[in-house]
């Protein structure tokens, strides 16, 4: 009865539903009977590289894309599966900005309004107000040739955002911008979301932008939903190989699980290391061939009474500006740690390495 009210509930909340959507390109199929959900006021992120089916995922929502069968699709508790994009309480951002270049910057807030038939003086005021959330109200009467690349993003937000839409779709809207740029945008693009209280569904490749914004993360890879939950659950216990490879772990390792003690696991590397490390979800029993991920800054010097230490010798290091990759030769196979100048892993003599049990990810190898 409980499990059936919370149910309930979480459906109630729900901005955006879609669920058992395929979509077929000849015979490429972009989206395997994939379901999403979106709450209200949640900011989604759709991970995944290109040809992994996000961007066909946004296109199936906003009605700009017609897919091959769905079970559901609701905006806000309205069903428009049938309904053309201009139907649907959605806008979409798009990383070339698509603003109007004949027009001022106020002109592109306000034209999603005049076209919708409000009043042009309301409509330029409310122009105004979105202009003002974005930090651009002093530029609102110049072209759109004579601001930066920052700012044409921040009038594609407010163009968005002035029409309160159920649901703002993001479609990679910072991958233009330089890197230092990016990393202020994904700040103010957070601090936007939270003031407005609006759900985003945000389209990324990049692994940087879904764990500094989001409050939910979908990895998809070939038309498929490979792992989601909160960014620190996907950072923390991948459950595949490729998960764990995209999320950024340097060093993954094949061996076999030996023991397990609830969420903890022994498992045996090349080389009859034997090592421990933490279960991330899946099925394990003693036996079963295992991948164990490790991130390289959570590896270090060690010595022989550290927990999961190994004999290793080095092999190369690679000087990358604010930190140092070390390589090193083990029995268990080739590790790469992370030394942050001024540590002590800058050290030539390094001889053995290791790494705490809670910082080894378990995952299954049939997952992959």
């Amino acid at each position: 009865m409980r499990k059936d009210v919370e149910m309930n509930r979480q459906i109630q909340e729900a901005m955006l539903e879609v669920q058992d959507v395929v979509h077929r390109y000849g015979n490429v199929t972009a989206l395997s009977h994939v379901s999403i959900s979106a709450e209200r006021g949640e900011f989604l992120t759709i991970l995944g590289s290109s040809g992994s089916g996000k961007t066909t995922m946004l296109r199936v929502i906003s009605g700009l894309e017609t897919p091959t069968s769905v079970g559901k699709l609701r905006i806000d508790g309205q069903d428009v599966a049938g309904l053309p994009a201009a139907k649907r309480n959605c806008t979409t951002v798009f990383q070339n900005y698509a603003l109007f270049p004949h027009m001022s910057v106020i002109e592109n807030v306000a034209y999603g309004l005049r076209i919708r038939h409000m009043n042009p003086s309301d409509a330029l005021r409310e122009a105004r107000r979105a202009l003002a959330m974005v930090q651009l109200e002093a530029k609102a009467e110049r072209g759109i040739r004579q601001l930066s690349g920052g700012e044409r993003q921040r009038v594609a937000l407010a163009r968005a955002v002035v029409t309160k839409p159920a649901v703002l779709l993001l479609d990679e809207p910072l991958g233009a911008l330089d890197e230092r740029l990016r990393q202020d945008m994904q700040v103010e693009l957070k601090d936007l979301q939270r003031s407005l209280g609006m759900t985003f569904v945000y389209i990324t490749h990049s692994q940087e932008e879904a764990l500094t914004m989001s409050d939910r993360v979908i990895l998809m890879r070939h038309g498929s939903i490979v792992q989601s939950g909160r960014p620190l659950t996907l950072f923390d216990r991948p459950v595949s190989r490729f998960a764990a490879d995209f999320m950024g772990y340097e060093n993954i390792l094949e061996g076999r699980l030996i023991a397990r003690d609830q969420e903890s696991g022994l498992i045996e590397l090349p080389g009859g290391v034997q090592v421990r490390g933490m279960l991330a979800e899946g099925a394990f029993a003693p036996g079963d061939g295992i991948g164990l991920a490790i991130r390289a800054e959570r590896i270090g010097p060690a010595d022989a009474d550290y927990p999961n230490s190994v004999p290793a010798t080095v092999r190369s290091r690679i000087y990358r500006g604010k930190y140092t990759d070390v390589v090193v030769d083990t029995a268990a196979g080739a590790l790469r740690l992370r030394s942050w100048h001024g540590s002590h892993a800058e050290a030539e003599d390094i001889a053995r390495v290791g790494w705490k049990p809670a910082d080894a990810v378990i995952f299954s190898r049939i997952s992959e």
